[in-house]
């Protein structure tokens, strides 16, 4: 609460971008149903006229979403960024006044990774980070509501996904998480190492402890590639799990829906859009 308070000296550009944000949503919601139109009109009814009418229709939806997502992207990183402009500003003020005492235990290195590593993810955390699980859940909502309008079962068994999908990103995030913490505390690690060889070069040479010094900084440096590297292995193992999932859904929706497309229940458009749909609805989940 107290990162997101900073927001408030800029809660224009951050409203703005919100705003971006639903009217690019309700356009994604436009664009399946324009295709569905194309497909069952324009296509399968041979009539070119409606079939430039509707791409006509789909380029200018494409065009509008596309100055919306300018001035959102715009938006939400002048909103971040002012956010990081003013929290390294009271960073700075806060170091400069504190007292001799806490200068003469502190780590120059940490307070450097404080300063820059840890503004940086309070950056992204008000900024990119929050729009989208904001935007997602808001486009998981919309989309449902769509397609159980379009097709229930259908819409039932697409849903039915959302729940593998939600355990498998909650269990990702509760080993993660710390894990993550641990990297960026690991960092600071390194970085007051850097800024110790240099600042003490003179004395390291004169004492000749080269060698020594880069064992540490080796074993830092160690460290912190090994808890990377297990980040990468979860991530790597992360997202295939989710694919696997979307995919076996999107199988079934389309051996079902195929199914009632043949047997005249559901329109091939309609199939089109809702597997277009599906599509939309995943993404959310996984942010």
């Amino acid at each position: 609460l107290r990162c997101f308070g900073y927001l408030r000296a800029h809660w224009k550009y951050a409203a703005g971008a919100y705003l971006m944000m639903v009217l690019i949503d309700l356009l994604a919601m436009v664009s399946p149903q324009l295709i569905r139109w194309t497909i069952d009109n324009g296509i399968s009814g041979r009539d070119t006229t409606l079939l430039a009418l509707a791409v006509g229709a789909l380029l200018v939806v494409v065009v509008i979403k596309g100055v919306f997502t300018y001035f959102e992207g715009l938006w939400t990183e002048t909103a971040s960024q002012s956010v990081a402009y003013d929290l390294r500003n009271e960073l700075q003020r806060k170091i400069t006044l504190l007292s001799f005492a806490f200068h003469d235990n502190a780590e120059a290195g940490d307070l450097l990774s404080r300063t820059i590593q840890d503004v940086e993810r309070i950056r992204f955390l008000t900024g990119r980070a929050a729009f989208r699980v904001i935007e997602g859940v808001f486009l998981m909502l919309i989309t449902a509501l769509v397609m159980f309008s379009m097709n229930s079962k259908l819409a039932l068994l697409a849903v039915a996904a959302m729940p593998l999908l939600a355990i498998q990103s909650i269990r990702f995030g509760r080993v993660f998480r710390p894990l993550s913490h641990q990297i960026q505390k690991q960092l600071s690690v390194l970085t007051t190492r850097v800024e110790q060889n240099l600042r003490g070069a003179r004395v390291i040479k004169t004492f000749a402890q080269e060698e020594a010094e880069i064992e540490r900084f080796e074993h830092d440096n160690s460290q912190w590639f090994n808890l990377s590297a297990e980040a990468a292995r979860l991530q790597s193992f992360n997202i295939p799990c989710l694919q696997l999932v979307t995919n076996l859904s999107s199988v079934f929706i389309l051996f079902y829906g195929g199914m009632l497309v043949v047997q005249g229940g559901l329109t091939l458009g309609e199939l089109v859009a809702f597997t277009t749909y599906m599509g939309q609805l995943i993404a959310p989940v996984r942010f």
